[in-house]
């Protein structure tokens, strides 16, 4: 654990902190992000100005395409000579080839998940940290530790590895441990826990709405877990909590973990015993902007325990600071407290300061490993028909059907469809059509198969309501003989279409899932996966067939 380094090693943090000027001290506060830093026009006098503490680099996670490896490059190598040394971060939370380009994409945690093999965690970890520390990235903003007890949550979905908080815990700290082994901080998030209600964080202060008792045995279970087990961060959440702070009466809402000290410094300092690092999530999200003005709710983070703050608009955090220090609204005492936390954790990331040399080899390993989780996800629910497996059909059409019909839930299925024209197959690949438009589909006869694929996914910039009208004409439509529906994305689908007699999650829309979900189709592999999470009247946590 970070903050047990060595006596000598503190006495040098201590030391240093005493020569830093009030403008680094600020700094190590703040994570910048690297789309703005790369923007200034003289970036080195800004850093003169402004010496953050840490930058975020890649994609941001609600993004579906990732930043290139050369601008990241490009970031990093320009801040390298800075005073006080930078640590590089970001949210790496399913691979860092989901942010970077040119590194491994690994399947979505939920699809880690329903492997159930704590070996694959460790793994999972293992290629996250090893592949960022080639580029010197040492702080992923990740995993997820959120329980998704709620299906339509907008924020979790497959970002969460499933909704049993024992199961949860034991998978995660076996990743925590991959990743911490080999050199990368851990964060998870987002405390004090997202997954129950159905609204965003990035429109709303959304809320943990268990009772204590509850929290105690389900999200408190799992962070306390992870405390114990060593996670160097934790990231608070733009999420109230009703049961341990009331709404805020001369407000009418109720304040978010991250303005709040009785959520951060009385439950996760006090009550679970968390000595590592407090990093907001970004600070940008309408569900803390709504809280109150900027210097109100800002100077409340602060005051309330926060060490770290995901771009909280630098040059106005600096002035606040230097302004609320002076006042007294801030206190050096606090400041310091932060400053020394941050610097001790940069003293115990430098335990393993070197690059990882990742060669052609290496990389192919650790897809072969995203293979693996792939294969070991896939969960077949439905089997009613005995469609499966599939038979070769050389000629023969498909009908791919993918709902919603947006570019950014089509876009990845390319690979899906070349995996079945590889094997002789025509596909036609289809946004799936509202109501109105679906009797306008023409010689539905001719299709061997017809394929309705969900794959509505946990990004606010996507995720839309997936229950229309077009489903109960699909379902009911006579020119359609043989149909399979499976989803890339939340594993809920089948709640809308209980009618279904095949059906399969995935979990993921990588390549290696959408790979190994041909293979299972065909009979090649199995199904092994067992669901993660359960929905009532529709399946059980563990369910799963072999065939």
């Amino acid at each position: 654990m970070f903050w047990k380094i060595a006596d000598d090693k503190k006495a040098r943090v201590r030391k240093q902190i005493t020569q830093m000027s009030l403008d680094e001290k600020i700094g190590q506060l703040v994570c910048e992000q690297n789309t703005d830093y790369m923007k200034k026009s003289n970036r080195q006098e800004w850093l003169q100005r402004y010496p953050i503490g840490s930058m975020f680099v890649g994609a941001e996670i609600i993004q579906t395409d990732e930043q290139s490896n050369k601008t990241v490059r490009e970031c990093i190598d320009s801040l390298k000579h800075s005073k006080v040394p930078i640590v590089f971060c970001g949210d790496f939370e399913h691979g860092i080839g989901c942010q970077i380009s040119g590194f491994t994409k690994l399947p979505d945690l939920m699809a880690l998940g329903a492997t159930h093999n704590p070996k694959l965690a460790y793994e999972y970890g293992r290629i996250i940290a090893e592949e960022g520390r080639a580029l010197d990235l040492r702080w992923a903003f990740g995993p997820v530790a959120d329980l998704n007890t709620n299906h339509m949550n907008p924020i979790t979905n497959v970002r969460s590895i499933g909704d049993q908080p024992e199961h949860v815990a034991g998978m995660l700290k076996e990743l925590i441990r991959g990743m911490q082994d080999h050199g990368m901080a851990a964060c998870p998030k987002h405390f004090p826990g997202d997954g129950t209600d159905s609204r965003n964080q990035h429109n709303v202060t959304s809320l943990n709405l268990l009772g204590k008792k509850d929290w105690d045995q389900l999200h408190g279970r799992v962070f306390k877990e992870l405390i114990d087990a060593g996670a160097a961060s934790i990231m608070i959440g733009h999420l109230g909590f009703p049961a341990y702070e009331p709404r805020d009466e001369q407000k009418g809402k109720f304040c978010p973990a991250t303005a709040s000290k009785r959520i951060m410094t009385d439950l996760l300092r006090g009550e679970l015993g968390f000595q590592g690092i407090i990093l907001t999530d970004a600070l940008s999200m309408n569900g803390f902007s709504a809280w109150g003005g900027y210097e109100d709710r800002l100077l409340a983070s602060f005051n309330g325990g926060t060490d770290v703050f995901l771009w909280p608009e630098t040059e106005r955090f600096f002035e606040l600071m230097k302004a609320a220090l002076h006042d007294g609204r801030a206190s050096m005492e606090r400041l310091e407290e932060s400053v020394e936390r941050v610097m001790c954790f940069k003293a115990w990331l430098d335990r393993a300061p070197e690059k990882h040399q990742l060669t052609e080899a290496v990389l192919q390993a650790n897809t072969a490993v995203a293979d693996t989780i792939g294969e070991k996800s896939l969960t077949l629910l439905r089997n009613q028909a005995n469609h499966l497996p599939l038979k070769p059909c050389d000629g023969a059409e498909i009908l791919m059907l993918v709902m919603p019909g947006t570019e950014q839930a089509m876009k990845p299925l390319q690979c899906f469809k070349e995996e079945f024209e590889k094997r002789g197959f025509q596909v036609t690949l289809s946004g799936f059509p509202f109501w109105s438009e679906f009797d306008k589909l023409k010689d539905l006869k001719k299709f061997e198969w017809v394929f309705l694929i969900c794959n509505c996914r946990p990004l606010y910039v996507q995720w839309e309501t997936y229950n229309n009208y077009s489903f109960w004409t699909f379902m009911q439509h006579k020119d359609i003989g043989k149909r399979i529906l499976f989803s890339f994305g939340t594993p809920y689908f089948l709640y809308e279409i209980t009618e279904a007699d095949t059906y399969i999650n995935s979990y993921s829309d990588s390549e290696s899932s959408q790979k190994a979900l041909v293979k299972a189709l065909f009979g090649e592999i199995p199904f092994a996966g067992r669901s993660p999470v359960a929905l009532k009247h529709c399946f059980d946590f563990g369910e799963g067939r072999d065939s």
